[in-house]
């Protein structure tokens, strides 16, 4: 018997067929084994300061032959840089509505009026948000804040008036603080050890209290990697894990 040029034809497609599902049944088999390559994840500081280096250690000691990069911005910067792909994940606060991206929430944050004794008195009573406007105030220039308020303009107007400095770094926010030129709406988490040791106030803010909501952000069209998976995983379980073991001041869980 010899084949017809249809059944060599029909032949080769199904070596083909027959290929691709042994490399398809490789690649999980492995791609559960061991994860590989670089991957690039975005998120704020005040996040870095609580899980980033435990993350850095978990994928040092587990994950030997990936290659992490973080990248730190304020959540505005880091939400333009998912959607230009420097970044293939990321951590954001309170992210713009839109089609491209896909996002779960992981917990609510609120925010308070920080700053030095001088500035916000060493009183830990709530304070108005109106009442805080009357302050020497130093706003970071991000869009959560904006979305945080976004039902009260009139307080939003007023705070960003009174604010003569602005600032686009953490560090130079920070500083502000530390030197009692000025307060800012802050989660406790990013000041923690300031506020231990009494060298920074914080306040509630009342009338309306602020509260954000940190998301996993992800593109809509990106395709779907053992590696991403295993990294946006590891992510979300140090987040839950920080706030169960109250590692995250003034922090709720979102339960999925």
């Amino acid at each position: 018997m010899e084949p017809t040029a249809a059944g060599l034809k029909l032949l080769a497609h199904a070596q083909f067929i027959l290929s691709a599902f042994e490399t398809a049944a490789s690649d999980i088999k492995h791609g559960l084994a061991e994860v590989s390559g670089n991957i690039s994840i975005g998120m704020p500081f005040s996040v870095i300061n609580v899980i980033g280096g435990v993350l850095m250690r978990k994928v040092i000691e587990d994950l030997p032959r990936v290659r992490l990069l973080i990248r730190e911005g304020l959540s505005a910067v880091t939400y333009n840089s998912l959607l230009t792909g420097e970044v293939e994940a990321a951590l954001i606060f309170n992210p713009p509505p839109d089609s491209q991206t896909l996002r779960t929430p992981l917990l609510e944050e609120e925010l308070f009026c920080i700053g030095h004794k001088d500035i916000v008195g060493s009183s830990n009573d709530p304070i108005r948000l109106e009442d805080m406007a009357e302050l020497p105030v130093a706003l970071l220039q991000s869009g959560s804040l904006s979305r945080a308020l976004v039902d009260r303009p009139a307080e939003l107007v007023k705070l960003d008036s009174q604010a003569r400095i602005q600032l686009a770094s953490i560090a130079g926010t920070l500083s502000a603080l530390k030197e009692g030129l000025a307060c800012t709406l802050a989660p406790k988490v990013l000041v923690s050890d300031d506020l231990k040791s009494g060298k920074l106030v914080a306040r509630e803010v009342t009338d309306p209290r602020l509260l954000r909501t940190l998301y996993l952000v992800t593109a809509l069209d990106a395709k779907p990697t053992f590696l991403r998976e295993r990294i946006t995983s590891l992510v979300v379980d140090l987040v839950r894990e920080a706030v169960r073991e109250n590692l995250w001041d003034g922090a709720r869980l979102i339960e999925s």
